[in-house]
């Protein structure tokens, strides 16, 4: 192993901690795992990777990677795991890179936070080498959901957490990105039961770990330090964790509730100004999304 990995690998014991009793974030991992595939002899960029985990996890994948966030907590945690010279520090939109640099991109729960959405996607874009590849992980919209009306009830705003906006439907991202990417797959994950334990430990954690010390624009963040001042609060989540797997199971069983969060995997192509967006295969977006199905954008 190379320093840097070695040195990563060495300061990586108390975010492993963390994810390991975390059922939401390895379900991100997966979600993201899912399209990332093998990215050796590639250059990728990943954009809101919070306390650095799913960064540090993704490297496994291989290339080169580089990592940014807003919020100079997440910034200070990922540098401390991954090095100072993989992680930089970005301010709404702009991302200070040349064009055509990136293989893929990854952006992690770091769309919801910005105003100028399609400008954001319009700078991955021209960071993005012809032909390569936006990953998006999004809060998922819902008509309906027992787990955001419980979130609220407990307190955990959108406001809290730095969203701009609640979540994203699928017709929402085609509308963002028609311009410059073709959409090559989309899926949606994260069932009710977990959901909602996980609302209620996040209400409790954002009692224990201090009103401010775990805080970021970008909502809770938990680091090193903030674990050490929270045993206690980190051995009662352990004795909770249990609950969360069986909460998991029950998941599994209503499959249907599997739908909080969305990921979405498309590829660029010439960026060009357009009125709106069908699919290539004569279905409307509605019926693609019901469907799963998802085709190339297209202009009408």
């Amino acid at each position: 192993m190379t320093d840097s990995t070695t040195l990563a690998a060495e300061t990586a014991t108390w975010h492993m901690r963390l994810f390991k009793k975390s059922l939401t974030k390895q379900a991100k991992l997966r979600a993201l795992e899912r399209y990332v595939g093998d990215t050796e002899q590639t250059v990728c960029l990943d954009v809101g990777g919070d306390n650095g985990i799913i960064p540090y996890l993704l490297r496994k994948n291989g290339g080169t990677w580089i990592s940014v966030d807003s919020s100079d907590k997440a910034v200070a945690s990922m540098a401390g795991l991954l090095g100072e010279d993989q992680v930089h520090r970005i301010e709404g939109t702009d991302l200070p890179f040349e064009d055509d640099v990136f293989d893929l991109v990854v952006v992690i729960d770091y769309l919801e936070h910005v105003h100028a959405d399609g400008d954001f996607i319009g700078e991955c874009h021209r960071c993005l080498k012809p032909g390569g590849r936006l990953i998006l992980n999004v809060p998922h919209i819902k008509a309906w959901s027992a787990a955001r009306g419980l979130k609220k009830l407990l307190g955990l705003t959108d406001e809290q957490h730095g969203h701009v906006r609640p979540g994203y439907r699928l017709r929402d991202i085609y509308g963002i990105a028609k311009d410059g990417f073709d959409i090559v797959d989309s899926h949606t994950y994260g069932g009710v039961f977990v959901e909602s334990l996980d609302a209620i430990l996040q209400a409790l954690a954002g009692s224990k770990v201090s009103s401010g010390a775990g805080g970021t624009e970008k909502g809770l963040m938990v680091d090193g330090e903030d674990l050490a001042k929270s045993q206690k609060a980190f051995r009662a989540y352990s004795v909770v964790y249990p609950f969360l797997k069986l909460a998991s199971g029950l998941d599994a069983i209503f499959g249907f509730t599997r739908n909080h969060y969305l990921t979405v995997h498309a590829r660029s192509r010439p960026w060009n100004r357009r009125r709106g967006v069908t699919i290539s295969d004569g279905r409307s977006i509605a019926e693609a999304t019901i469907g799963e199905r998802v085709g190339t954008a297209r202009d009408f």
